[in-house]
């Protein structure tokens, strides 16, 4: 067994009987990497940014705002602030 804590900067550790084995995988891999389509997220004009995402939260806003404007248009006016102004 070779102490590896010894060796220097330049040596490699490679056990003999290894050596052949780890010689055809590197080829091997080198191959593949070699022949295979590299990964990539194709991209057309427009398509990125903010462009959707705003236009879904100005719509989600916009639907909040007719809600709450519906709601209250739904609830009974009994107490106006200028009859509050006689009680006072």
């Amino acid at each position: 067994m070779v102490d590896r804590r010894r060796l220097r900067a330049g040596d490699s550790y490679t056990p003999e009987w290894r050596g052949a084995a780890l010689a055809k995988q590197r080829a091997a891999q080198y191959r593949f990497n070699q022949s295979r389509e590299p990964f990539r997220t194709e991209q057309s004009p427009g398509t990125g940014g903010f462009g959707s995402g705003l236009e879904t939260q100005i719509m989600r806003n916009q639907n909040k705002s007719y809600e709450k404007t519906r709601a209250e248009s739904y609830r009974p006016e009994t107490l106006k602030y200028k009859d509050l102004k006689q009680y006072v």
